[in-house]
């Protein structure tokens, strides 16, 4: 039989607090009427032809390399045997398509470097060819 979590459990559990505090946020924006809310995700959608044409070969490499984790453009450049510049440039239009974020960090003692991320584990495409 099942234990049920009482209040309690919630007072003792590092995870269950914040768990508990990120739900009454997102219920105070709800409450509120708030435009977007806290700890949401942005779901972004193009008609199929438009993705596909900005989803080129190149930049499905550059994204499959960022979804195993944080990468600079440098990194990503090398990896690829690309331009840092061209990469660079195809890193911005996947964040354009919400497929990546890109960070600005410091760079231990050589200012700053962007460092790309991924936005999820899982990117899913769902495609309609229904005529409109």
């Amino acid at each position: 039989m099942k234990q049920k979590i009482s209040l309690t459990d919630f007072a003792k559990s590092p995870v269950l607090g914040a768990h508990s505090l990120k739900s009454k946020a997102v219920a105070r924006a709800l409450d509120e009427g708030a435009e977007s809310l806290p700890y949401s995700k942005v779901f972004t959608s193009f008609e199929f032809e438009d993705f596909m044409t900005q989803l080129t070969p190149k930049r499905f490499e550059l994204l499959r390399m960022a979804s195993k984790g944080r990468h600079s453009i440098a990194d990503l450049a090398l990896a690829s045997h690309r331009n840092p510049s061209a990469v660079s440039r195809d890193v911005s239009k996947l964040s354009e398509l919400g497929l990546v974020k890109v960070e600005s960090v410091i760079n231990q003692g050589h200012g700053r470097r962007k460092v790309v991320m991924p936005v999820a584990s899982t990117i899913s495409i769902n495609v309609s060819i229904a005529a409109t």
